[in-house]
């Protein structure tokens, strides 16, 4: 443990131009809280429309010695130019009227990183790149002597990454780090040292009247402390010797949170998150309720495979060309409700409840899968031939209401997931406006489906499925307006969003411009992107979404939970989150999803990484061998119920559901008749939600890591005077950690 230092000045810096603060007032013109601004160049474009509705009403921007400001004639761009001494933590002050509006600046630090492939007689004729630190998009090396190379910057941390040699990927030969990429191929994985160790990290202390205090590992040269979207003045900063006191302003708002930051000449500390009731800091979970973000656990269902609560609307397409897992089950709204009304997800721990989608879908047969030869249905419904008719086989508008008032009921958030990047070429509005698509066919002849990175703004799916093209103004319009429709409409607390990064900006934030200026209550919105961090967060902020889901930390929890993988490669993963993503993110973890095998099924290791895990699933019977992958799985929840972000749980994985990759990954949900290993695992994983939900440090306290090895992984939370570890053992004998026993291949919550 670093020594902890004192700071006697406190270095705030206020560029306020002529204008002063009369007296503390939580008034902005932000609606919702302020997210930071990462800079990653010497000249970063602000979209100042993310933060304000009206940008009209900004009228000054105050000076600051470390940066050079420009707003454009509208209003809507701001230009931010970096010194070469600008320090990694600033603030920046929008003023309207009399109005000011802080939001955190965050300053990247990309270091030089040199990717080399030997090829001494030159026998390729192309070689490329890409990885994380490319957003996946391929990257020329141009040939030198006897190796192919590639210089370029990239953030400190662990990164995926793989070459394209003459068309075909490839892991690095000289590199023998790997990953699975969950496909049946693996990634390499190169490491660009960090000063995190050099960094401060501070620790929540204590609160004592209108007063709270923190410490640091580490001497500080700047603390930023934010009311909402207001910085404290340095006069409610002080210090006596290592602790940092900060006085609160008095207010009477029912919900605000403080947010700290520091740093010192090495960067950032992990951040401080502080829910305030009434201007008094929330040490009680009774006090939280399901619109604070960060209390949610998640569960998301396919409603075709929940439960069958009325048989009188199923309806499988009637094709023989469609094999039986392919068609529809007859699982329903009515089915949802009846787990709601009967206290399934009460009983389990759940308050947000993620509904896959039920739009109208065609009542043909499409695409194709060659062994064994089956076509699909639209069971799952991500096939739209309407943005807002709920389709007859899930219910109607009566049923879907009485759930969402069920569910309100219970204190259950109720997320849709909605489909916008693309229509089935059977909906109107493609048959009205092909030109409202993007080309099926690239310049080259060639199809563009499933061009993920490459072409990732305008591929298809499938030749059936039309990408919209929202690089047009119109497309743009007519689809969010039907996605807040159902905000409008029903009573839905937000949206999980369908192919984010597959979509342009422009999109998310008209969309999210509509729900601020429509809707009057809390909506949550989180994305799907496969890709690197960077992409991931470039949609996360006041002005896009909430969060997007960590399917990059949850790949590396698979390998880590499921084979011999070094915990540290887990706690590295951890901690790269943390750096893009801030220590009290939204991001969601997952115990998995309709798109992977089921965690179990590799942890038994009846689906194989290095195979193709949809064939699996169609050519045999995926069974369970080996239940130690029941603690297995208990293991990989534990780890999303312990650490910061949203924990959701795939529908089954709470005891344990089978399966290799779609559709077998999707089968009819089982309330009974569950065995004695599934019965102990949905036990287990209740007692982890219950601890989560009354345990403040599990949702606003900060993480650290105390221990990682091979097969030791210990981690940390606290917040005030509560603190809670977890120790992961996955080794074969009992280990000791701070006088405590952990069982073999077991985890262990300590509390003292």
């Amino acid at each position: 443990m670093k020594k902890l230092v004192g700071l006697c000045i406190i270095l705030i810096s206020f560029g306020c131009s002529d204008k002063k603060i009369e007296a503390f007032s939580l008034e902005t013109n932000i609606k919702g809280m302020a997210s930071p601004i990462y800079l990653v160049e010497t000249k970063n474009e602000i979209v100042v429309s993310d933060y304000f509705l009206d940008v009209s009403k900004v009228d000054s921007i105050a000076s600051n010695s470390n940066y050079k400001t420009t707003l454009s004639d509208d209003k809507n761009t701001l230009i931010l130019s970096l010194n070469n001494d600008t320090p990694s933590l600033m603030n920046l002050r929008l003023w309207t009227g009399t109005i000011p509006n802080d939001i955190p600046l965050l300053k990247g630090e990309k270091k030089q990183l040199i990717i080399f492939l030997s090829d001494e007689n030159k026998t390729h004729q192309t070689v490329f790149v890409k990885g994380e630190f490319s957003n996946w998009e391929k990257l020329p090396l141009t040939f030198s002597s006897d190796k192919w190379m590639l210089e370029t910057r990239a953030n400190p941390g662990r990164h995926q990454y793989v070459f394209v040699v003459d068309g075909k990927e490839q892991p690095d030969p000289s590199n023998d780090i790997q990953i699975s990429n969950g496909m049946g191929g693996f990634n390499s994985i190169i490491q660009i040292e960090s000063n995190e160790d050099k960094k401060p990290f501070i620790h929540t202390q204590e609160i004592k009247d209108n007063t709270f205090s923190f410490t640091s590992t580490t001497k500080l040269n700047k603390i930023m402390v934010y009311l909402d979207n207001r910085l404290l003045p340095k006069e409610n900063i002080s210090n006596m010797g290592e602790v940092f006191t900060v006085s609160l302003p008095k207010i009477e708002t029912k919900r605000s949170h403080i947010r700290v930051y520091t740093s010192n000449e090495f960067g950032t500390s992990n951040d401080l998150l502080i829910p305030l009731e009434k201007g008094q800091i929330i040490t009680d979970t009774s006090l939280l309720n399901r619109t604070d973000f960060h209390t949610q656990i998640m569960y998301f269902l396919m409603v075709d495979r929940f439960l069958d609560g009325n048989p009188s609307n199923t309806r499988k397409v009637d094709n023989d060309s469609i094999l039986p897992k392919a068609n529809y089950y007859g699982g329903d709204l009515e089915g949802v409700l009846k787990k709601l009304e009967d206290g399934y997800f009460t009983d389990l721990g759940i308050n947000t409840v993620w509904l896959s989608p039920i739009t109208q879908n065609p009542e043909g047969a499409y695409g194709l899968w060659p062994d064994p030869i089956t076509k699909f249905s639209g069971y799952h419904g991500y096939w739209p031939i309407s943005n807002t008719k709920i389709d007859d086989r899930f219910g109607n508008e009566e049923v879907f209401k009485k759930l969402l008032a069920a569910a309100h009921e219970k204190n259950i958030n109720v997320l849709l997931d909605y489909v916008a990047n693309h229509v089935h070429e059977e909906h109107p509005l493609y048959k009205e406006h092909p030109d409202w698509a993007t080309n099926l066919y690239l310049p080259d002849g060639s199809l563009n489906t499933e061009r993920w990175d490459d072409h990732r703004l305008t591929t298809w799916f499938d030749t059936f499925m039309p990408t919209l093209d929202f690089s047009k103004p119109e497309v743009v319009e007519k689809m969010t307006d039907s996605a807040a429709y159902w905000l409008t409409h029903y009573d839905l607390d937000g949206f999980r969003h369908d192919a984010t990064k597959h979509i342009q900006e422009t999109f998310w934030r008209t969309l999210t411009k509509k729900i601020k200026q429509r809707i009057n209550r809390p909506i949550f919105q989180i994305g799907e992107t496969y890709g690197s961090p960077e992409l991931i967060r470039s949609y996360i902020s006041t002005g896009m979404l909430d969060a997007q889901f960590d399917f990059n930390l949850y790949d590396t929890s698979v390998q880590a939970f499921a084979t011999e993988t070094s915990l540290d490669n887990l706690a590295a993963a951890l901690q790269k989150s943390l750096h893009y993503y801030g220590y009290h993110h939204l991001m969601g973890t997952i115990s998995g999803n309709q798109d992977r095998a089921r965690f179990i099924s590799y942890a038994s290791g009846d689906v194989l990484f290095d195979e193709n895990a949809k064939k699996a699933g169609w050519t045999r019977e995926i069974k369970m061998s080996d239940t130690t992958a029941y603690n297995k799985l208990a293991m990989l929840q534990a780890f999303n119920l312990f650490i910061p972000g949203i924990p959701c749980i795939y529908y089954g994985d709470e005891y344990g559901s089978i399966g290799a990759n779609d559709p077998d990954n999707r089968k009819m949900m089982q309330f009974d008749n569950l065995d004695n290993n599934e019965l102990l695992l949905k036990k287990r994983v209740t007692e982890l939600i219950a601890l989560r939900r009354n345990t403040m440090a599990l949702q606003y306290g900060t993480i650290e890591i105390l221990k990682a090895e091979k097969n030791i992984l210990a981690l940390k939370r606290s917040y005030f005077n509560q603190t809670i570890k977890i120790v992961f053992n996955k080794s074969n004998a009992p280990i000791l950690f701070e006088n405590e026993t952990i069982a073999p291949n077991d985890f262990k919550i300590i509390t003292k």
